[in-house]
């Protein structure tokens, strides 16, 4: 799919009507939002984690010592990632 993106950058680069020549200002619109989407199309998306429980208090809805046990208020007592 990667390959497809940079074939199509190829092909809307070149996109620039005679008429546009004589605007300067077209021909730098198209040029930024070219550069634009290029970086766009180059960032990777972040890959999901691993798990989704919650890192406040590790996946039991719970906090405490043993004795004293709270709701995680993170969590409200679900055990995953808000």
């Amino acid at each position: 799919m990667k390959n497809s993106h940079a074939l199509l950058l190829v092909l809307v680069i070149g996109c620039v009507s005679s008429a546009a020549s004589d605007r300067p200002d077209i021909v730098a619109d198209l040029a930024c939002e070219t550069a634009r989407m290029a970086v766009r199309l180059s960032q990777e998306m972040a890959p999901a984690p691993a798990s989704d429980k919650c890192t406040n208090c590790d996946g039991t809805g719970k906090l405490g010592d043993g004795r004293i046990v709270t709701v995680c208020p993170i969590c409200k007592g679900t055990g995953k990632k808000p």
